[in-house]
């Protein structure tokens, strides 16, 4: 979380000059942990069902970062509204920082051997956790954990390449489109090697967020991409005509 906020804070200082960051950080933040803890549960219903008093201790049982995305853009949303700050460019600015700090988080995955996955053989890279204190599997299975960490710090460098790129010309959002559309994408495909429960139809609760929310950037980019391309001849014609 701080070495996300400081990359976004950088960033936001692009157009706001002023302390309006902070509590919208903050409430991108609370509003994504919450979400994501109710994702975890969710997804892990059995074994909360007989212990409701667990289900706010985020210590047990961690969270369910595919949930934090509508959390975050919820009370982002709110946030952003009332401190009267640009939507799509908080939007942006915010989803560059998530995404290091998504990766840095999954050192501790690593560490601990979350995130269970299938068997691997023939890889130089395959692993197995001896250390019997931690949740590691036995059996050499895949990195998992290592695997997404390296993916996000990928969208991390494409997002924040991108978004130096649009900043500035609007619509703003497009860096907010394209996360929707890497991490719904990569987490719908990294999930075929996660050892999770099945949620619907067949699929991982990370499964059917991740597929919705590459849907949600894929349909989304294009348009805001379009509407910067039908702005910018507008303006041509306007000044063409003057």
């Amino acid at each position: 979380m701080i070495v996300g906020s400081f990359v976004s804070f950088r960033c936001a200082r692009y157009l706001v000059k002023d302390d309006r960051i902070y509590p919208f950080a903050i409430a991108v933040v609370v509003g994504g942990l919450v979400a994501a803890r109710i994702a975890h549960v969710s997804d892990n219903w059995n074994v909360y069902a007989g212990r409701p008093f667990e289900l706010v201790a985020f210590w047990n049982g961690g969270i369910a970062t595919t949930g934090a995305p509508i959390g975050s853009s919820i009370a982002g949303y709110v946030m952003a509204r009332r401190l009267r700050l640009p939507l799509g460019f908080m939007f942006d600015i915010s989803v560059i920082g998530i995404a290091l700090g998504e990766a840095v988080g999954r050192i501790g995955d690593v560490i601990n051997g979350e995130h269970h996955a299938v068997a691997c053989t023939g890889l130089a890279w395959c692993v197995r956790y001896t250390n019997p204190a931690t949740l590691g599997q036995t059996d050499y299975v895949h990195p998992i954990a290592a695997y997404d960490g390296l993916i996000m710090l990928a969208i991390f460098v494409v997002l924040l390449a991108y978004w130096r790129r649009v900043r500035g010309r609007p619509p703003e959002g497009r860096a907010y489109s394209a996360y929707l559309l890497l991490f719904g994408g990569a987490r719908f495909l990294t999930s075929f090697l996660r050892v999770d429960p099945i949620f619907l139809a067949g699929w991982q609760e990370a499964q059917v967020l991740g597929f919705l929310y590459a849907i949600g950037g894929a349909v989304m980019l294009p348009v805001l991409s379009a509407r910067e391309r039908l702005d910018r001849a507008g303006t041509r014609g306007t000044t063409t005509s003057e």
